[in-house]
């Protein structure tokens, strides 16, 4: 684990993301529906464009959160594997007469992702393509398949059937493979929540903070509720990261107190080596 976390804090890094899968939109009318779908504007997105935003229920509350990428012929969503199915499920329920089709091709490929200081060189060496002035979410295809820039560096979203080709590609280029836990510690680090682990359908957005959330766009699902929580109210709880003092690592679902009162949970603990605690 140590020389996982060095290789990703300080060199470049590339883990099997089993846990992302893809659903994909097409039909003639599938970004004017998604957009009454999503709390983030997609309706202008140009292909090779993309967004982070949530589908609500009426309530406001969380079914999913994704990234969308805005393709020539399509809208891929990437999304956590634990609500895939779900997800496909509700949104076929939910077009009523637009030209739209689901599909659930989260078999059909595997997401890598590269993480590190020099990602974005092992990325070029790998692909001969650049991303160093590419902006958060920007996407383009590639020979092995498509390439993101994500949150935590960049994703290579790549045909199932030669993940393992482009793998070991990646580490020949230069980068070191890290497994789940790693990158766990990695993107606890960074604030970033896993829904089915910190998030679920009792979250509402807002309580993440206000990132893909626009307010200014049409209507969609759940937006009453979002809009009463900025104008009118608040939010009653917020994900946040805390340090610990000591060296023990708590237990998921331990209560937070302050004051001698409940005031949360935690949702994920992990060591953190760049912090020591």
């Amino acid at each position: 684990l140590p020389e996982q976390y060095n290789a990703a804090a300080n060199h470049a890094a590339v883990v099997r993301q089993d846990w992302m899968g893809i659903l994909k939109l097409t039909g003639p009318e599938r970004q004017s529906w998604l957009q009454g779908m999503v709390t983030n504007e997609v309706e202008k997105l140009t292909a090779g464009q993309g967004c982070y935003a949530g589908h609500l229920n009426a309530q406001g509350k969380l079914v999913a959160q994704m990234i969308v990428l805005v393709t020539e012929e399509e809208v891929w969503l990437l999304v956590e594997r634990a609500v895939t199915a779900k997800l496909a499920g509700v949104f076929d329920k939910l077009i009523v007469m637009e030209d739209v089709q689901v599909r659930d091709a989260s078999d059909e490929y595997e997401v890598l992702g590269l993480v590190g200081p020099e990602a974005g060189n092992v990325l070029e060496t790998w692909t001969g393509l650049s991303f160093k002035e590419a902006t958060l979410y920007s996407h383009q295809p590639g020979s092995q398949g498509r390439l993101l820039v994500t949150d935590l560096g960049y994703d290579a979203i790549i045909s199932r059937e030669t993940s393992t080709a482009a793998l070991d590609s990646i580490i020949a280029a230069g980068a070191v493979q890290i497994d789940k836990d790693t990158w766990n510690i990695l993107r606890t680090e960074a604030g970033l929540p896993l829904y089915g682990i910190d998030i679920d359908e009792t979250t509402t957005l807002p309580e993440l903070g206000q990132r893909g959330i626009r307010y200014d766009k049409g209507c969609y699902i759940g937006q009453e509720v979002v809009a009463r929580i900025k104008y009118i109210g608040h939010v009653n709880r917020r994900f946040v990261g805390f340090v610990c003092e000591g060296s023990i690592v708590p237990e998921v679902r331990s209560v937070v107190q302050l004051n001698g009162k409940d005031a949360g949970y935690v949702t994920t603990a992990v060591f953190s080596p760049k912090l020591g605690k």
